[in-house]
């Protein structure tokens, strides 16, 4: 009986080292500690330093959720191409993420926003408009008016001057001719 004892005891202190030696996985003590300080930089709105946490988070443990923080704050910082990349990476690697509704909306806007802004840049889209001023007729401005009024007001006084003259009709070579006599 002496000898079961002894094999019992042999076989929990290699389970126990083993569970010891797996608490210890230095690639999962980095990667959690990577995503702890990425997850601190992306809430303050740090998105490069969260970015390269999350990068190296997943080198030191490729879990599939570090891409997800990654296309997020790729999404963040304005890089279409790589925030589609790493979420769609996300899908493939984890295709039952109970996630997997969200994150395909956010490929389908991104998608989107990267298609019109190529459409912007090479000037398909027409320029927004800067309000209701810029569909009103031109009849309806306020600047139509006012110049059309100054014009008014100009050729009046030139009218007024030229029938006020005391030195009457201009000479010519033609001579005057008098109406009404």
């Amino acid at each position: 009986m002496a000898r079961p004892a002894w094999l019992l005891a042999l076989c929990l202190t290699v389970l126990a080292l083993v569970r010891v030696a797996r608490a210890d996985d230095p690639g999962e003590s980095a990667a959690k500690r990577h995503y702890e300080r990425g997850q601190k930089l992306f809430n303050l709105q740090k998105f490069h330093e969260a970015l390269e946490e999350f990068q190296q988070a997943y080198d030191a443990k490729p879990i599939p959720d570090f891409l997800f923080n990654i296309g997020q704050c790729h999404r963040n910082l304005g890089d279409y191409d790589a925030a589609i990349f790493s979420f769609k990476n996300f899908l493939k690697l984890d295709p039952e993420a109970p996630n997997r509704e969200q994150v395909e909306h956010l490929i389908e806007e991104l998608e989107q926003n990267q298609a019109e802004g190529q459409s912007r840049r090479l000037g398909l889209l027409q320029r927004p408009s800067s309000g209701p001023e810029s569909s009103r007729p031109i009849y309806k401005k306020w600047w139509f008016w006012t110049g059309l009024a100054v014009v008014s007001a100009g050729a009046g006084a030139v009218g007024v001057y030229a029938v006020t003259r005391r030195d009457g009709a201009p000479a010519t070579d033609f001579g005057n001719i008098v109406f009404g006599k």
